[in-house]
């Protein structure tokens, strides 16, 4: 940590090192080092909690996981987070295998691992010790100076101008593009080439609490031979909702095609394309989720993104280093190694 970063200040905060843009994974992964590491980190959030994609919502007595179902630990690196997270009772193993349109799985010696109390569980576990403010929407990034040292101003909608040295953005690229493009930034024409490239692949989410038993067999997640459905999940059998709760998700390209659709007509092509489903959705409790950057088209070659020509800024996510919960979890860890000069 450089020593010129403990002259900046956030408004209204306690001086901050880092501001890290983005409470998903690979934001909470990178925070939680660099507040391990002894820097002072300010984590901003446009949701009112936080988790990202790792999102778990509350439907009644229900309890779905609405983004990312599971997650698998391959390598040295997750291995030991997903140890870390065990030990500290916020993750337990779920199933094992592929999952096979058949209904069956293909073993590959990788457990698939859920939050405790669902998904959400690991980030507000890695988030606990560091501050954090969610519902602010980061709406421009500056470059400023101060004292004759440049650094970042981060606007949010309800009039926070936080100030730090270095920022971790973790939202996905189209996003942080666009903030940057808000506050004058003017990237490296290296930067801009490969940047503004990324694309990612839409998802519609129908969370439906049922009347009854849904029928699927354990462990309550099925994944079907084609669209329009990608996954669909029972939360009572996964364990971490009280009463059969259903989480649907549409492929990509049913996605994009009904993107644009009334929620009622994506739910009823949803539901509609159910297998084996024995009990109906309560009419009160089904919603429909738009996860606009659900997952990368295609991956960056390169595990986070050092901006060129500016104050130290270190993009990361799952379209860094792969387009899943691991991959977001590493490349938030080596984004704060790059910021500690590991």
């Amino acid at each position: 940590m450089t020593p010129e970063a403990s002259s900046a200040h956030a408004a209204g905060e306690a001086p901050a090192d880092v501001i890290v843009v983005g409470a998903g994974i690979a934001g909470a992964v990178a925070a939680r080092r660099l507040h391990d590491a002894g820097a002072r980190v300010l984590v901003l959030d446009k949701a009112r909690g936080v988790g990202g994609r790792m999102a778990t919502r509350r439907l009644g007595e229900a309890t779905l996981d609405h983004g990312a179902q599971f997650f698998t630990a391959p390598g040295e690196l997750l291995t030991a987070m997903v140890d870390d997270w065990q030990r500290a009772g916020v993750v337990v193993p779920w199933f094992e295998g592929r999952l096979l349109p058949t209904g069956g799985r293909a073993a590959d010696g990788h457990p698939r691992w859920r939050g405790r109390d669902g998904m959400t569980s690991v980030a507000k576990h890695l988030l606990d010790p560091v501050a954090v403010r969610t519902s602010a929407r980061v709406t421009a990034l500056r470059v400023i100076e101060a004292n004759g040292i440049q650094a970042w101003s981060v606007e949010t909608e309800d009039g926070l101008a936080a100030r730090a040295r270095q920022v971790v953005l973790t939202p996905p690229v189209p996003q942080t593009l666009a903030v940057l493009q808000a506050g004058g930034v003017v990237l490296h024409a290296a930067d801009a080439d490969v940047l503004g490239e990324a694309a990612y692949h839409p998802c519609l989410a129908l969370l439906a609490v049922l009347d009854g038993p849904s029928g699927l067999p354990a462990p309550g997640i099925l994944r079907p031979a084609g669209e329009p459905i990608e996954v669909v999940t029972d939360n009572q059998l996964k364990g971490i909702s009280r009463v059969p709760a259903l989480t649907v998700h549409a492929g990509p390209h049913a996605s994009a095609e009904l993107w644009d659709a009334p929620d009622d007509v994506v739910v009823s092509t949803l539901l509609g394309a159910l297998p084996r489903l024995i009990a109906e959705p309560r009419p009160e409790a089904v919603q429909v989720q738009r996860w606009r950057y659900a997952r990368p088209v295609a991956v960056v070659p390169e595990p986070f993104r050092v901006l060129r020509d500016l104050p130290p800024a270190v993009l990361a996510g799952d379209i860094f280093d792969g387009p899943l919960v691991g991959g977001a979890a590493r490349s938030g860890w080596v984004a704060a190694g790059v910021l500690l000069g590991d």
